[in-house]
């Protein structure tokens, strides 16, 4: 299919290198955001549906830390609890996890205010599918903050999850941790012109010499998709194989209405 096409590598997939990343206008933003947070040591909350792009977005934050400045660790856990939270940091920055978990929570501290203070770096630490944290996760994220009774924070704390979270975190037993969020943004998706802007922009990364999908095609895949880049991602991969195998060079309006149905 890659000669069919005259591509040099596969479109429309999760391995794009960051610095090759597409850059929505809601992209744009969220950087500014995250990278504000990660500067000023603040508790920034991601939201965003699936498939909206969460995910690039911190990668392309992690992609632009200087590790001169910072030093990152970025948890993607459903099922992360307080314990392995803390384990995790410790083992990942090269420590040993004490046995009891006021140790631990002591080790914690002492590591993340070395960091700050003494190697005179930005620890920036990102919770992924945060809409799945139990409660009682939830509720640590207020510890995980808290150094020198309340009165400073040395790190970054940036938690990712789907728009539920906003709800839960509206609970009235939340509201304390609600409160500390310095900083929230969600992400919606691409707009019509940036779909088209995404997939010239995925074409172009592979080399293709060829514009291969027509206009109607794309209008059909963002009306379907709704600017969601992991949908776009899908219809466009899917009509290009059933372009190639009817043998047509331009992916047209039937391809994309052919690959929705079998979706």
């Amino acid at each position: 299919m890659l000669e069919f096409f005259e591509m040099k590598d596969v479109p429309f997939t999760r391995e794009i290198s960051p610095s090759q990343l597409f850059v929505a206008s809601s992209h744009t933003e969220a950087a500014a955001r995250l990278e504000y947070t990660a500067r000023h040591r603040q508790f920034c909350l991601l939201t965003g549906e699936a498939g909206m792009g969460k995910s690039t977005a911190v990668r392309a934050l992690i992609h632009q830390l200087d590790p001169m400045q910072y030093r990152y660790l970025y948890i993607c856990d459903s099922a992360l609890t307080p314990k392995l939270f803390y384990r995790e940091v410790l083992q990942d920055f090269g420590i040993q996890p004490a046995f009891r978990s006021t140790d631990v929570k002591r080790q914690y501290q002492s590591l993340m205010l070395d960091i700050y203070e003494n190697e005179k770096k930005i620890p920036v630490v990102i919770l992924d599918e945060a809409h799945h944290f139990s409660e009682s996760m939830l509720q640590e994220l207020r510890f995980i903050l808290n150094f020198r009774e309340d009165s400073m924070s040395p790190l970054a704390l940036i938690i990712v999850g789907q728009p539920s979270l906003r709800n839960q975190l509206k609970s009235k037993h939340l509201e304390a941790i609600d409160q500390r969020i310095q900083m929230r943004y969600q992400l919606s998706g691409l707009t019509e012109k940036e779909t088209y802007a995404y997939i010239r922009h995925q074409l172009d990364a592979v080399e293709t010499p060829q514009e291969i999908f027509s206009e109607e095609a794309i209008q059909a895949i963002f009306n379907f998709s709704h600017g969601v880049p992991r949908k776009i991602n899908t219809l466009c991969s899917q009509s290009l194989l059933d372009a190639f195998v009817q043998g047509h060079k331009i992916v047209g309006e039937s391809h994309i209405h052919r690959v929705i149905n079998d979706l």
